[in-house]
C-alpha cells in the first residue's frame, strides 16, 4: 500500500473513532434525563375542573352582560330602534346595576353556568384521556396523529356538550329573565328548579335538550377557531422574536378575535332558541328552525344582530383562555420538573 493509501486509511479510522465517541457521548446524555412524561387521568381531570371553576366565576359578569345584550337586541329593527341601544355593553351594565342588586345580581344563574362548564370539562377530559391511553401506540414516546386527536377530541367534546346542554338551557333562561317584561318572567330559583320546571311545564325530559344542537356546534367551532389561530400565531411570534414573555398573551389576543368572529353568530342563535317560550304569544320573534333564526336576525338586525354582545364575549373568551392556559401550564411545568425533566424539555 502506498503512502497516500495509508493516510486515507488512517483518516477513515480517525473519523470512525470520532463518530463512535460522539455517539457514546450522545448515548450518555440521552440516558441522563427522563425522555418521556405524561399526566395521568387523575391529574388531567383534577386540574382542569378546578381551573374551569375559577374561570367560570371570574367571567360570569361578562357572560351575564353578553346574554342581556343579545336579549335586548332581538328584533330591535322591528321596534324601530337603533342597534347601538342594544349592543352597548356599558349601557346594559348600568341598567342592570341600577336595579339595585349590586355585583351579586350578575351571578344569578351562576350555578347553572358552573354545572354546565364543569360537567363539560369533566366528561370531555375524562373520556379523551381514557380513550387516548387505550388506543395510542405501545411505545411511550409514540403518539396519535393530529387527525386521530382531532377526531377523538371532536367526538368526546360533542358528547359532553350534548349531555350538559340542559344546564346551558337553564343558564341562558335565568340570565335572560331579567330582560323580559315582568308578567312573563320565569323566576327560576336555581338551576335544578329550572330543570324540574322545564320538565313539568314543557313536555318532559325532551324539552331539556332544546337547542342542544346549537350548543354542540358552537363548542365544536370554538375549539377549532381558538386553538388553530393560537398555535399558528404563537409559532410565528416565536420564529420572529424568539421566546419572550408576550408570546402567549399576543397569541391569545389574536386567537380570541377569530374565535369571536366565527362563534358569536352561533352563540346569538343559541341564545334565541334557548330563551324562547313554548307559547308563541310570549316571544318577540318566533322561529321555525335554525335557518329561520339566521334569516330573521339578518332581516331585522342585519349583521349587527349576529355580533350583539361582541365586547363582553371577546373579554370572556380571552380571560377564560388566558386563565386556563396560565394556570394549567404552570402546574404542568412544575409536575414535569418534579418528574425529572430538564428545563429545555419543558
Amino acid at each position: 500500500m502506498d503512502e497516500e493509501g495509508r493516510v486515507g486509511v488512517e483518516e477513515d479510522k480517525f473519523c470512525l473513532i470520532s463518530n463512535l465517541n460522539i455517539f457514546n457521548q450522545l448515548n450518555k446524555m440521552l440516558g441522563s434525563y427522563k425522555r418521556y412524561w405524561e399526566p395521568s387521568l387523575t391529574e388531567v381531570v383534577g386540574l382542569s375542573v378546578p381551573v374551569g371553576a375559577v374561570a367560570t366565576f371570574l367571567t360570569q359578569p361578562l357572560e351575564f352582560v353578553k346574554t342581556r345584550i343579545q336579549v335586548r337586541t332581538e328584533g330591535i329593527g322591528l321596534r324601530q330602534l337603533r342597534n347601538e341601544l342594544g349592543v352597548n355593553p356599558w349601557r346594559i351594565f348600568r341598567e342592570i346595576h341600577e336595579t339595585g342588586g349590586g355585583l351579586s345580581h350578575f351571578y344569578y344563574g351562576f350555578d347553572a353556568a358552573l354545572y354546565s362548564r364543569l360537567g363539560y370539562l369533566f366528561i370531555r377530559n375524562f373520556l379523551y384521556k381514557a380513550i387516548y391511553d387505550q388506543v395510542k401506540p405501545v411505545k411511550p414516546f409514540n403518539d396519535l396523529t393530529l387527525r386521530e386527536k382531532a377526531v377523538l377530541s371532536g367526538s368526546v367534546g360533542a358528547f359532553a356538550a350534548f349531555v350538559t346542554s340542559p344546564f346551558e338551557l337553564a343558564q341562558v333562561r335565568m340570565i335572560a329573565d331579567g330582560g323580559l317584561p315582568q308578567p312573563i318572567r320565569r323566576n327560576y330559583k336555581s338551576a335544578f328548579d329550572a330543570i324540574n320546571r322545564i320538565q313539568v311545564e314543557e313536555g318532559g325530559s325532551r324539552a331539556l335538550f332544546r337547542g342542544a344542537f346549537a350548543h354542540v356546534v358552537k363548542l365544536a367551532a370554538l375549539n377549532v377557531s381558538l386553538t388553530g389561530p393560537y398555535d399558528y400565531m404563537k409559532e410565528k411570534i416565536w420564529l420572529v422574536f424568539g421566546d419572550f414573555g408576550f408570546n402567549h398573551f399576543l397569541a391569545l389576543t389574536w386567537a380570541s378575535f377569530w374565535a369571536t368572529l366565527f362563534t358569536l353568530p352561533l352563540d346569538n342563535v343559541q341564545t334565541r332558541v334557548l330563551k324562547a317560550f313554548p307559547d308563541p304569544s310570549k316571544n318577540r320573534l318566533n322561529y321555525q328552525n335554525y335557518l329561520d333564526v339566521f334569516k330573521q336576525i339578518y332581516f331585522y338586525e342585519r349583521v349587527y344582530g349576529f355580533y350583539a354582545g361582541a365586547v363582553p364575549y371577546y373579554g370572556k373568551m380571552f380571560l377564560t383562555a388566558w386563565l386556563t392556559c396560565t394556570l394549567v401550564n404552570g402546574v404542568m411545568d412544575s409536575q414535569k420538573r418534579a418528574a425529572g425533566l430538564e428545563e429545555w424539555q419543558i
